[in-house]
């Protein structure tokens, strides 16, 4: 039995098919096989045997003509290859975190370091790729294709583009309601959805950069507080929290306990919207003065943001790394990473020697603090025992495979030990705040899905998010001298904190709330502008 399996498979072809047949057949399996996310979401559109089974053979025989022009001599076999591996890597992500994937998504991907590819990586990733990649690579290499002639070729793509055209015409409402109401589904079909969003991200990457554009050239540092001390702020950028999960907010679980001790001194800002979902996207739009409709991927490379208007107001500012990297906004001010282990290092790493590094400065100065926070998969990896108030956790990285309830534990650990970690930054500042006034300022960069409607993590395509994706957790640590000496009137922050906010705000509220004056300055996007005295 063994021995005629061996012989079997050690023929130099197991099938033999025309090119044509071939195409029919790829085209069929790559929907069959690839694209049943694509289908689950189509159907909740309409749960209709006989538009499923029009969608499913008109895109049938759209895949085939597409094959059929593509798939040619000597390219054909390494191009249908090629293909099936990159189509069972999208599955995988696809299928286990229900991702799409769009050109932010891809951007992200080129922003990732390699312990981030780790936590995606596991068994159920070696399968899928075994099964779906691997296996039928290896199948069409034992597939002896014989070229079918022009003609019949001819005929065939014909046939296939009126089939496609009849369904379509012959459902006409249908499928205009379909196509202009689902305009993001088109990221979960492969393999055109990633590989269009490949070409965008080519396109934005291979676009020439143009010299660095300057803002806010005409800013000016004009002190109106009341005491002759220097200003020290910092600036929490918060990582994958959502604000859900934030007692502040309202939810059941003590998860913002550590800051209990400073919420006198604490204003939340209980309705936030994120201007992305992914980091790629949310943090150089946090720092730019574009606000979100405004604001353009890419831009940040050559565009000035915040940290620039700071710096050349005179402030002294600082990027403080625990993440991937600070998505080019940091690139002309000082960086420093301290987690020196190529490993993931908890948040608290960035506080090390804190005190020191004020103490060099002596002027004005903007601290930004960016955190691993609560960064998925890996949740448990990023922060200690002592934050583990919630078990059991989840410490697999296939969400699918774990309760619902150590899911949701794992990430209420994280979100506390952000609270442990916001509660040091306080003290430290508490300590300096006889040289300095001080005041924190925390908001995430976007936020995250735990598996609600069948959602993982975040970096879906904005318009159609879910808002666990895009309400974030934003607060202000600032004492009452601070308030005093600023002439910031501390309880109309908190009556004003209940209304909608945005990271739009950003740019505008530090601008204002550190003294620099310009033109390009909005006090209707500056929080602290309604309540100063």
């Amino acid at each position: 039995m063994l021995k005629k399996l061996f012989n079997f498979l050690n023929k130099p072809f197991i099938f033999t098919l025309d090119s044509i047949k071939f195409n029919l057949l790829y085209a069929g399996l790559t929907l069959i096989l690839y694209n049943g996310v694509f289908f689950k979401h189509a159907a909740e559109f309409r749960e209709d045997i006989w538009f499923m089974s029009g969608l499913f053979l008109s895109l049938w025989m759209i895949l085939f003509l597409a094959c059929s022009i593509l798939f040619h001599g000597r390219l054909r076999k390494p191009l249908a290859i090629f293909l099936v591996i990159c189509n069972a890597l999208a599955f995988y992500f696809m299928f286990l975190y229900n991702a799409a994937l769009d050109k932010i998504m891809f951007l992200n991907v080129l922003r990732t370091d390699a312990a981030e590819v780790k936590d995606l990586l596991n068994l159920k990733f070696l399968v899928i790729f075994v099964l779906f990649g691997l296996l039928p690579s290896y199948l069409i290499t034992k597939t002896q294709i014989i070229a079918s002639p022009l003609k019949p070729q001819i005929k065939a793509g014909f046939a296939a583009l009126l089939v496609a055209s009849l369904i379509a015409l012959g459902n006409f409402q249908t499928t205009h309601r379909f196509l202009d109401s689902n305009r993001n589904l088109r990221y979960y079909l492969a393999p055109s959805g990633y590989i269009g969003s490949i070409i965008s991200v080519i396109k934005i990457k291979a676009k020439p950069r143009p010299d660095l554009i300057k803002i806010a050239e005409d800013a000016q540092t004009q002190k109106y507080w009341k005491n002759n001390k220097k200003n020290l702020f910092i600036f929490v950028v918060g990582e994958t929290a959502r604000a859900a999960n934030f007692s502040l907010r309202g939810y059941h679980r003590p998860t913002n306990e550590p800051l209990n001790p400073y919420l006198k001194d604490i204003i939340y800002y209980s309705d936030t919207t994120s201007c992305g979902t992914s980091t790629a996207i949310a943090v150089p739009c946090l720092f730019s003065k574009d606000s979100r409709p405004q604001f353009k991927a890419g831009s940040e490379i050559y565009t000035e943001n915040l940290l620039d208007v700071m710096e050349k107001s005179g402030y002294k500012v600082l990027w403080r790394e625990n993440n991937t990297g600070c998505q080019n906004v940091c690139d002309r001010v000082e960086l420093e990473d301290p987690c020196k282990t190529g490993k993931f290092c908890l948040d608290e790493v960035m506080l090390q020697n804190f005190d020191e590094r004020m103490q060099d400065f002596g002027k004005d100065a903007l601290i930004v603090l960016h955190q691993r926070g609560s960064h998925g998969p890996a949740y448990s990896e990023h922060y200690p025992k002592s934050a583990e108030l919630y078990t059991p956790i989840c410490l697999q990285k296939d969400f699918p495979y774990c309760s619902q309830e150590s899911l949701v534990n794992v990430y209420d650990n994280s979100i506390y030990y952000t609270s442990m970690f916001l509660a040091q930054t306080i003290e430290k500042l508490q300590q300096l705040s006889d040289k300095y006034n001080t005041v924190m300022i925390y908001i995430s960069d976007h936020g995250e899905s735990l598996g609600e409607n069948g959602m993982f993590l975040h970096s879906a395509p904005y318009d159609t998010a879910p808002k666990e994706q895009k309400d974030i957790p934003f607060l202000v640590w600032m004492s009452d001298s601070f308030a005093h000496d600023f002439g910031i009137n501390k309880s109309c922050l908190k009556t004003n904190a209940a209304k909608p906010h945005s990271q739009d705000n950003i740019f505008h509220s530090i601008l204002g709330l550190s003294g620099i004056k310009t033109s390009i300055y909005n006090a209707d996007l500056d929080i602290f502008a309604p309540c100063k005295n």
